[in-house]
């Protein structure tokens, strides 16, 4: 089993990134999740938080998804790709 939270469909592409953003989905203020099988994930995705002007200072690699709300679909790394690499 594995815990996922849901993000808005993709938008249009950031003009000077060429990035697609997406939200997290909130229900009753709560980050929309779900615990689904393994089984029906199909691919793994990386995500970059939207900084705008300034970068929070009260962000970490521990808590920024739990903190942002606004997020950049990373195209330029492939997970699948990474991760097969690092089986043995």
């Amino acid at each position: 089993l594995a815990y996922i939270e849901w993000f808005t469909p993709l938008r249009e592409p950031d003009r000077s990134s060429g990035l697609h953003q997406v939200l997290c989905l909130t229900h009753w203020l709560h980050r929309n999740a779900a615990v689904i099988h393994v089984d029906k994930i199909t691919h793994p995705c990386h995500l970059i938080p939207k900084m705008g002007q300034a970068v929070d200072h009260g962000w970490t690699s521990a808590n920024v998804y739990k903190l942002a709300s606004d997020f950049y679909l990373n195209t330029f790394i492939d997970l699948n790709t990474f991760c097969m690499s690092t089986i043995d």
